[in-house]
């Protein structure tokens, strides 16, 4: 059981064998999972926001075991 995660990474596979249940797949690169240097400070903020809010609408997802959510998948 224990606390609910969701492990955001663009290194999938990594997150699959130290056991992750829920994996969100970053949309940035794996410098930066969370960020978009080509986008405006501005746009960026609404991006890091948006993809935030997804992963944590896969938190609320029930998972038995090591399960993969894609933005678009989730994006509300």
């Amino acid at each position: 059981m224990g606390i609910p995660t969701v492990a955001t990474t663009a290194l999938i596979s990594i997150a699959e064998r130290v056991g992750s249940n829920r994996i969100f797949k970053a949309l940035g690169r794996f410098h930066y999972p969370f960020g978009d240097p080509s986008k405006t400070p501005e746009g960026e903020r609404r991006w890091r926001r948006d993809v935030v809010l997804s992963a944590l609408t896969a938190l609320e997802r029930p998972v038995n075991r090591p399960t993969v959510f894609e933005y678009e998948q989730v994006r509300k």
